[in-house]
């Protein structure tokens, strides 16, 4: 058997399957009819590829949180608990005191999945704090895996079991209480050390759990669903982002479809709330339909009307209350995420990506933006600059990069920032 004996029924019959290299005994049945597959699979998968692992010091530990942000494969979590949980915890878990004022008197750990870690060692270089006895250690330092995988496997699943922070709970306009947030994109089959899937990551961390993501073809849309297993994944209450791959050249409009769908829907439950406002109560729909979602205080208690009205509706023996329950799901806020490479931002799918920025729509456009055809083996793009050597410009690119993001502000009302992560 190639994944874990807990693993869910499909991951046990049809995905191992696959990694084992036998995918080609499975029959047509054994798959969903309308092929959707089920995410957050690559936690099953334990590629144990990496010869060395991070090892965290707690005592030389700044608590800055640039290690977990840093990771391309959200191998290194960090949490914030209460000390009465380490009664349970294995033999050598490490913790420390929480620097952080917001958490005084809880404990602190960052913690490392040895199995799926692929040793790219960029969370020890980013690493800022050292060691005051021995400059050369870090609060991060490799070390030889073999021996220490069996503990690290044991620690890691003790840490799993700790509850994440609430999410109301943390300011996140402070860069360091990100390392806080699960991540919902975890484990991918990206290239060790990919200076893509940080970002990608950060995106599930902050909007993960309503996020409706169209991914343009390309490197993102292989690590992002290669199949068997998906990095997608979803939290303890089952919410996760929703993914599909359309075309190279029609994943904007692709994406804009999905926000056009969502707000139809939304108009049409709207529509309903008011139809059924005598049998739910009209402070309820009225507190549904005035909720200010900007914060994550104003999704949670969004939220949980939405259960209130869940548990009404289902009492209510009307069509429009049917109908409303299948749409129940579009009155929590959606973050819609158009995600792609430059390949696809810059040229192949450009036209219909100026068309949907066009448009006014509340979507949001994520270039991972590489300068080259990643996926292909690294062709020039538009993005590629000036001078820059890559396949098809042997010589140096003779014209100059493509400023995409001015393009997109001379529409006037079109919000754009540009990151790069420890620049």
């Amino acid at each position: 058997l190639s994944v874990p004996v807990e693993a869910p029924e499909f991951v046990q019959k049809v995905t191992a399957k696959i990694i084992a290299g036998q995918g080609d005994d499975l029959p047509v049945s054994a798959f969903s009819p309308d092929g959707t597959f089920p995410s957050g699979t690559t936690q099953w998968e334990k590629r144990n590829i990496a010869q060395e692992i991070p090892a965290w010091d707690p005592d030389t530990c700044i608590q800055c949180g640039k290690c977990v942000m840093t990771c391309p494969h959200a191998v290194i979590r960090a949490k914030v608990y209460d000390p009465k949980l380490l009664s349970s915890a294995p033999d050598n878990f490490k913790f420390a005191e929480v620097k952080n004022p917001q958490f005084k008197g809880m404990k602190y750990t960052i913690q490392i999945s040895p199995e799926d870690c692929t040793s790219c060692n960029l969370c020890v270089v980013n690493c800022p704090a050292k060691n005051k006895n021995n400059p050369k250690l870090k609060a991060l330092n490799m070390v030889f895996q073999p021996p220490v995988r069996e503990q690290e496997s044991k620690n890691w699943k003790f840490f799993l079991g700790i509850p994440e922070v609430d999410r109301k709970d943390l300011k996140l306009s402070a860069v360091r209480n990100v390392q806080f947030l699960q991540p919902l994109f975890e484990f991918s089959g990206a290239c060790a050390g990919c200076g893509e899937t940080p970002y990608v990551k950060l995106l599930s961390q902050l909007f993960g759990d309503r996020a409706v993501i169209a991914n343009a073809t390309g490197c993102s849309s292989i690590y992002g669903a290669n199949l068997p297993t998906t990095p997608w994944t979803f939290n303890k209450e089952g919410k996760g982002p929703a993914w599909s791959n359309s075309l190279f050249e029609d994943n904007a409009e692709f994406g804009l479809g999905m926000r056009l769908a969502i707000d139809k829907q939304l108009e049409y439950a709207l529509e309903l709330l008011d139809r059924l406002s005598s049998d739910i109560g009209k402070d309820l729909v009225s507190e549904i339909k005035k909720a200010d979602q900007s914060t994550e205080e104003g999704l949670y208690k969004q939220r949980e009307r939405v259960k209130t009205l869940e548990k009404k509706l289902k009492k209510i023996d009307k069509t429009e209350a049917k109908d409303l329950l299948s749409l129940i799901d579009v009155l929590t806020k959606k973050s819609v995420w158009i995600l792609g490479g430059d390949g696809w931002a810059y040229d192949i799918g450009y036209g219909g990506l100026d068309h949907v920025i066009a448009q006014r729509r509340n979507v949001n456009i994520l270039v991972l933006d590489s300068e080259t055809y990643s996926n292909t083996g690294g062709q020039m793009s538009k993005a590629t600059p000036l001078g820059a050597i890559a396949k098809f410009a042997a010589g140096g690119k003779r014209t100059f990069k493509k400023d995409l993001a001015m393009m997109a502000i001379s529409y006037g009302d079109v919000y754009v920032a540009r990151v790069a992560m420890g620049a």
